[in-house]
């Protein structure tokens, strides 16, 4: 009898095993109504349409249980959509300068922008409605944690940014040319620096901030945490700036730290909610839903 109720209830939560998992939540409370009913003396059959009666109409729980996950969806296309926007204003400035370094810092946020934002597009249902309701909470405030949980989260995405200045500044230093193709060895050693910098402070202190990780506004929080961090010491301090980098301006530095930090987040995110069954909404979120 319960299973009409059970569908309509998660029917807006587009997330197969976020589906499921509040179908097992809605169902545990609907026993535990269910048990105490019957217990009173109330009939099996009476006491499960009971049950459903007082936890309410089952289209507002699907809206209420479908909201968190809504609003991170809507703030990843628009992340996603101000990279393309970013890529391509970067294309336009490289055609009046002739700057190679706009150009190919441009070209690289073009691509990956309308990779993302077309992903985006494609896989998030009813788009509109999920913008509108990112842009409720447009101050990207962190309103489940406490302020020690934020201040951990804001210095642990410094660390990040400070290690990816002063590791990604290494390879270059000791790596000689003799090496076969030091270029080559360069860059790899560069890109296994940046993923040690990005994924090692999450790593090390995720016990403290493991569920930050559900939020999409906490990673962009973070993301611009660690690119503020890492420009301002490579424009402070040159010799933090890898020799390919050289004759890059500040925005340059912001943009692609920005898109690269956001990145590796995410990628970081989703393998820990694989790991962790992270889910958009906490027990005790839902719980005054039901």
């Amino acid at each position: 009898m319960w299973e009409d109720y059970l569908e309509q209830a998660t029917a807006s939560i587009a997330n197969k095993y976020h589906r499921r998992r509040a179908q097992a939540k809605i169902r545990q409370q609907l026993l535990s109504i269910w048990a105490e009913l019957t217990h009173t003396g109330m009939e099996s059959p009476r006491a499960m349409v009971e049950a459903m009666e007082m936890l309410g109409d089952p289209r507002h729980l699907a809206e209420k249980l479908a909201t968190p996950l809504r609003q991170q969806r809507g703030w990843l296309w628009l992340v996603s959509f101000a990279q393309l926007m970013a890529g391509l204003g970067l294309l336009l400035v490289s055609f009046r300068t002739a700057s190679l370094a706009d150009m190919a810092v441009g070209r690289v946020l073009t691509l990956w922008g309308f990779a993302t934002t077309g992903f985006n597009t494609y896989h998030h249902k009813e788009l509109w409605a999920n913008l509108k309701i990112a842009l409720r909470n447009w101050r990207l405030s962190l309103t489940w944690v406490t302020w020690g949980q934020k201040a951990r989260i804001i210095a642990v995405s410094a660390i990040s940014g400070i290690l990816a200045a002063v590791l990604c500044s290494l390879p270059w230093e000791f790596v000689p040319n003799t090496v076969f193709h030091p270029v080559m060895v360069s860059d790899f050693l560069g890109l296994f620096s940046f993923a040690l910098a990005a994924w090692g402070p999450y790593y090390v202190f995720r016990r403290s901030i493991a569920m930050a990780f559900r939020d999409i506004t906490w990673q962009i929080w973070a993301a611009l945490t660690s690119t503020v961090t890492y420009t301002t010491l490579v424009v402070v301090n040159g010799q933090f700036v890898p020799p390919p980098f050289f004759n890059w301006q500040p925005e340059l530095f912001i943009l692609g730290s920005f898109v690269s930090f956001f990145a590796a987040l995410r990628v970081y995110a989703f393998f820990l909610a694989l790991k962790e069954r992270i889910e958009p909404w906490s027990d005790d979120e839902i719980r005054p839903a039901i």
